[in-house]
């Protein structure tokens, strides 16, 4: 008799922790469903007109903000709206900055083998520079080793995407080692491809 009061009471406790534990979990679910419960938080109005505008910050992933009119029934509102601009500059590690200085100024003293060493330097600290891979390919370029100027220019437009100006650059170097091998359809094609950033 005690023994079936205790099997009783064991599968009473064990339908109520089933319940408690599908009841948790259908709470659970139902409050990932219902998100914020249409709750909206409080916008303040600025402006004179009584229309609500907020405005759109510039960050640093290459947009400028600029303003513009939208038509609201009859009225006319001044709002932000965002306009892609190309990447001018990319943050660089004072060291890479150092060492790209450098080899410049050996490139430009003749010592090629220097310069290379710079940038095999540089690369190691910021391997996803394109800035490295330009430099490093015009040197590639003035020592008439084509295939690998072509190469590091191309892979310095795979690390430059985003960014315009350097797009451009290394597209136009790209056409100057096309013209130095004889390839002129290829030079033409890069150029356009320049042309198009």
């Amino acid at each position: 008799m005690l023994q079936a009061v205790v099997e009783t009471k064991v599968l009473r406790m064990s339908t109520v922790i089933k319940a408690v534990c599908v009841g948790s979990v259908i709470l659970g679910l139902a409050g990932c469903v219902s998100g914020t419960g249409g709750y909206r938080p409080p916008v303040e109005d600025r402006t004179e007109k009584g229309g609500v505008i907020q405005p759109a910050e510039s960050t640093s992933t290459g947009v400028m903000v600029r303003p513009a009119v939208v038509s609201e029934g009859r009225t006319e509102q001044q709002v932000s709206v965002p306009v892609p601009t190309p990447m001018t500059s990319r943050p660089q590690n004072p060291a890479v900055i150092a060492l790209l200085k450098s080899a410049d100024q050996q490139k430009s003293s003749g010592l090629m083998q220097a310069a290379e060493s710079s940038l095999e330097r540089a690369q190691r600290i910021a391997p996803r520079d394109p800035e490295i891979y330009y430099q490093w390919a015009d040197i590639r370029r003035l020592e008439g080793q084509w295939s690998q100027a072509e190469q590091l220019a191309l892979k310095g437009t795979n690390m430059a995407i985003g960014d315009a100006i350097m797009l451009r650059r290394l597209w136009l170097l790209i056409a100057d080692i096309r013209s130095g091998v004889g390839d002129s359809a290829g030079a033409t094609q890069a150029k356009n491809k320049a042309f198009s950033y």
